[in-house]
């Protein structure tokens, strides 16, 4: 069976990644029909946005984004024309990855639809610069409970819910009070509140004391990240976006400007997030043999750049295919 997909290689490394993925994935006897749609300076085309709705599944690697004032970042924009509104960032060890800790599986739950990433910034006087900070009780509600019902469905037991109300204690306080109300009413699952900065001292001290992690937008963005470094890198540091009826299977890293065209590029996170597609897709059993793949490979003493090694998209494509 094909399947149609839309694709954003991205940039910088993108392309290359990209390239890995599509034959591990052809290997794997998968049927994809790609609609790629580059992002070019920083500008979504309507073309794929068309792409997107119509395909409802898009795989993406990281796009530069231009610093240009009162304009969003690609990424941003691309989820805002999309309805995009839940991140999930599954953390979890790789065998044969090394990383800081071995214990790590953490779900990073980050509402993806406001906070300080709406773009609403003024200038209010000559050097005297406003970021509103956008809160709203349905948003709340929302990820509240998605990640109730994704604690759930993948037999998750606590969730801690990450705020800054002790300073915040109108934005933040709403987050937390309306995270708290939503998750009375699941007394299966266990719950806490943890004031951020809290949350990453302890986070990094014992990373297996945490589950499901409720986040707002900025705070799930760089919990998030902190997670995958604990857990090994940028190889476990992939999402999945959701809104109603669409999904993005996002690599959130990848400029390496310095490996652009040296062959060295790391595939892997790109890889990860395609086998979360497959699974989505209904080739779970293709999915899993990539995984499995990746583990053994891991395990035997494929080392990436950003691990220390040398090898890169070739000798990891190389190594996946033969154990498919």
């Amino acid at each position: 069976m094909s399947h149609r997909v839309t694709l954003v290689p991205g940039d910088w490394i993108g392309p290359e990644t990209t390239r890995a993925v599509q034959q591990i994935l052809k290997t794997a006897g998968v049927d994809i029909a790609w609609e790629m749609h580059p992002i070019v300076d920083g500008i979504v085309s309507p073309e794929l946005i068309q792409s997107a709705r119509s395909t409802g599944r898009i795989l993406k690697n990281r796009t530069k984004a231009p610093r240009v004032p009162g304009a969003l970042p690609a990424g941003i924009h691309l989820r805002k024309e999309l309805d995009i509104w839940a991140q999930v960032r599954h953390v979890q060890n790789l065998p044969g990855l090394p990383a800081r800790f071995n214990n790590v599986d953490v779900v990073v739950v980050r509402e993806t639809s406001e906070d300080i990433y709406k773009g609403f910034e003024h200038e209010t006087a000559p050097g005297v610069f406003e970021s509103i900070k956008l809160t709203t009780q349905p948003a709340c509600e929302r990820i509240a409970r998605f990640a109730c019902e994704l604690a759930l469905s993948k037999g998750r037991k606590k969730i801690s819910i990450v705020h800054k109300s002790n300073i915040m204690k109108k934005s933040d306080g709403l987050f937390l009070r309306t995270a708290q109300a939503v998750l009375a009413e699941y007394p299966t699952l266990q719950s806490e509140d943890v004031i951020v900065d809290a949350l990453c001292m302890r986070l990094v001290r014992r990373p297996s004391d945490f589950d499901v992690l409720l986040c707002g937008n900025l705070f799930g963005d760089i919990i998030g990240d902190l997670a995958a470094g604990l857990a090994g890198g940028i190889s476990v540091g992939g999402s999945i976006n959701l809104g109603e009826g669409i999904k993005l299977y996002e690599n959130p890293h990848g400029k390496a400007e310095s490996l652009v065209g040296t062959g060295t590029a790391n595939p892997i996170p790109n890889l990860m997030s395609a086998t979360w597609l497959l699974d989505d897709l209904g080739e779970e059993q293709a999915a899993e043999r990539i995984r499995k793949a990746v583990h053994a490979a891991l395990k035997e003493g494929l080392h990436t750049a950003d691990c220390g090694g040398a090898d890169g998209c070739e000798q990891v494509i190389q190594a996946i295919s033969s154990r498919l």
